[in-house]
């Protein structure tokens, strides 16, 4: 599963949930600056145990202009997985900088020769979404992420050793809540060699559980995910950063 390993991908995979008409929420807002910028890219190595099953990058590839707004264009990729299941994603995701809202989402997957690629119209100011050749408007939250933006959402998130925090942001509503539990600080080595404490968040979603742990200092790496699967337990690790890690100017 590689980079769908991290938080929401997994759900999105799943069957559409029901349909949701909530009121919109309020918004949440994120810092003037960021724990990331323009040019990060992250390398992670993908394990099944001891024995390596592929890769993964996650990159903050531009800014540009949505509808008027500034966005983010964040990428994620990755491919391999065990013998016989093996596959490969890549997606995009569009997100405003200011709020933090996602504006479009693509994802693509392909697996034993089958592809499923997913385009999607997030128009939260409306509190809506829709999907590239579909015919009707779903419901989302005003405050919107897809699951490539909820991770760098985390990224600029105050979060605090023994405290569980919910959310109802995911754009598809059926999916909705996203519940995080910090439960504690690990000692982790980066790439570079140093090491780095970590905040150690237990993610349950629709799909179940996974963990996610991220430095816990201003760069708010993630270093490492883990996800249980029925054929075993995949490791992703930070292997490799460039060109990143600082704040938005």
């Amino acid at each position: 599963m590689l980079v769908t390993l991290f938080l929401l991908a997994r759900a999105a995979l799943l069957p559409p949930g029901p349909p949701s008409f909530a009121s919109p929420s309020r918004a949440d807002t994120v810092p003037a600056t960021y724990p990331f910028r323009v040019g990060e890219t992250l390398r992670y190595s993908a394990s099944l145990g001891y024995v390596p099953i592929g890769r993964a990058t996650l990159a903050v590839t531009g800014l540009t202009r949505e509808r008027g707004a500034e966005v983010f264009v964040l990428s994620m990729n990755g491919q391999g997985g065990p013998p016989g299941l093996g596959m490969s994603y890549a997606a995009t995701s569009w997100v405003r900088t200011q709020p933090f809202t996602s504006r479009r989402f693509h994802r693509r997957v392909t697996q034993a020769g089958q592809v499923t690629e997913q385009r999607f119209e997030i128009v939260a100011d409306s509190a809506r979404y829709r999907e590239e050749g579909g015919r009707q408007d779903w419901a989302t939250p005003r405050n919107a992420l897809d699951e490539l933006a909820f991770l760098y959402f985390l990224r600029t998130t105050p979060l605090e050793v023994g405290r569980s925090y919910v959310w109802a942001r995911y754009f598809r509503t059926g999916f909705n809540p996203v519940a995080v539990r910090v439960t504690g600080r690990e000692t982790l080595r980066l790439p570079n060699g140093e090491s780095a404490p970590c905040l150690v968040l237990h993610v349950t979603t629709k799909a179940g559980p996974s963990e996610l742990w991220l430095t816990d200092d201003a760069r708010r790496l993630p270093a490492q995910a883990r996800v249980p699967f029925d054929w075993g337990e995949v490791t992703l690790r930070l292997t490799e950063v460039a060109s990143g890690g600082g704040a938005r100017s």
